[in-house]
């Protein structure tokens, strides 16, 4: 018996740019999916990329679509980290190198998984039960009035009526996602070095043609696509007010990579040891004091301190909310990247312990309904319900003929051209 191989179709016969490799592992799914969505995670060597993309898969119970070559090794690098929690944690990503992890997560189940909210717009714009809702919400409108006026049994009956409306559409919505493909996410390593340094112009230049390419087959395909680009923050290595931290130069930035998506531009923020923001704002402490914090894995050699201002973790981590930087919407994640976490607090010396246990474990607190509602936020979904893939065409041989081949999409080569909130379960202090 002969197995097929992937349905898959390289979109670029070599990268664009010689210097930034990355595309030319690249392929696109033949078979089909809902949509495809590319994230580029931004952030400076050490911390925390790798970290967020394992808490990324785990939170969506994705898994790797039969894939071949480079894309097969790196899906199996990045799951050994997913599977094995004492897995040696890969090196920084070197200068040059963009490399792609490329998993799905079904669409069947996201409904039990997302926040009420999130579940709303869901069944609103992908199931497209709209109407059902608004009769439902109607006909309970209507008996709570009825109500009101005295006429209890007919106001019970009318809101009886709403319920049952109410719960069909959500029958109709869960049969109708059942329906739709799965949404293959793919998670781009961006080394943010790399983003404010003079090969930055690559960076963005390779990007845009991925977004380019992949936005051309997903119309030809009748799929829908985003891209939005996700900004690592490690609130340890914020520095001082008079240096200006590597986050602080890829926040300028971010807008710009963000706006690459035509439809709409958004970006998520991501606050990584979440457990240390609040003993570095602590109450009543100088805002301008810095602080020297110590931070390390239980069992391992304390590594040389280092020194962060209050008031720059106050600004980019504490105070920092959703909303609009110009046309583009910024949605905050906070979270713990460790496991369990511990901090011990000197006053005194305004010295920070923070020790935790590494491994890859799952967004804390309420960061991972969050991050689902972002996520599945970013899809258009498409306004045709698709049915099961086709099956591949059988290759027939011929005589007087050369074999031929099942046809398929040539590769593309393009021209250039909800406040996410979260506090960790070890970490719940009041509001500030």
């Amino acid at each position: 018996m002969e197995f097929s191989g992937p349905r898959r179709t390289p979109l670029f016969a070599e990268d664009p740019i010689g210097e930034l490799c990355g595309l030319a592992t690249l392929t696109d799914p033949d078979d089909e999916v809902a949509a495809v969505v590319d994230l580029a995670i931004i952030g400076a060597r050490g911390d925390g990329k790798t970290q967020f993309i394992v808490h990324a898969i785990r939170a969506l119970h994705a898994h790797a679509p039969a894939v071949e070559g480079a894309e097969q090794h790196l899906n199996r690098d990045i799951m050994r980290l997913v599977l094995d929690p004492r897995a040696t944690r890969p090196e920084a990503t070197p200068p040059g190198v963009m490399p792609h992890f490329t998993f799905r997560m079904r669409a069947a189940g996201l409904f039990d998984r997302i926040g009420w909210l999130g579940a709303l717009r869901l069944a609103v714009k992908a199931a497209r039960v709209g109407m059902w809702l608004f009769l439902a919400l109607l006909a309970c409108g209507i008996g709570i009035a009825i109500g009101m006026r005295g006429n209890v049994p007919l106001g019970v009956v009318a809101g009886a009526s709403g319920t049952i409306l109410a719960a069909i559409a959500a029958i109709i919505a869960k049969r109708r996602m059942l329906r739709f493909g799965d949404v293959e996410v793919v998670f781009w390593d961006i080394a943010g070095e790399q983003v404010y340094s003079a090969a930055a112009a690559d960076y963005y230049a390779v990007l845009g043609r991925l977004v380019d390419a992949r936005r051309q087959r997903a119309e030809a395909l009748g799929r829908a696509y985003a891209f939005a680009p996700v900004l690592i923050c490690n609130p340890i290595a914020l520095g001082t007010d008079d240096e200006g931290s590597p986050y602080e130069r890829l926040r300028q930035l971010l807008p710009l990579f963000a706006a690459l998506d035509r439809d709409a531009a958004r970006t998520l923020v991501a606050i990584n040891r979440w457990s240390i923001v609040d003993p570095i704002c602590a109450r009543g402490a100088p805002r301008d004091e810095i602080v020297t914090v110590t931070a390390h894995g239980r069992g391992e050699p304390p590594p040389d301190p280092r020194e962060v201002s209050r008031e720059q973790v106050r600004a980019h981590c504490l105070d920092a909310e959703d909303g609009r930087d110009g046309d583009v919407q910024v949605s905050y994640l906070r979270y713990d990247t460790a496991i369990r976490a511990s901090v011990e607090a000197d006053p005194d010396t305004a010295t920070l312990a923070y020790e935790y246990d590494e491994g890859p474990g799952a967004f804390s607190g309420h960061a991972r309904r969050r991050f689902l509602d972002w996520i599945v936020g970013l899809v258009r979904w498409p306004h045709a319900l698709r049915g099961p893939a086709p099956a591949p065409v059988a290759e027939v041989p011929s005589v007087a003929a050369p074999q031929v081949a099942p046809a398929h999409l040539p590769p593309i080569d393009v021209p250039p051209h909800l406040e996410v909130w979260s506090r960790p379960v070890d970490a719940n202090p009041g509001p500030r």
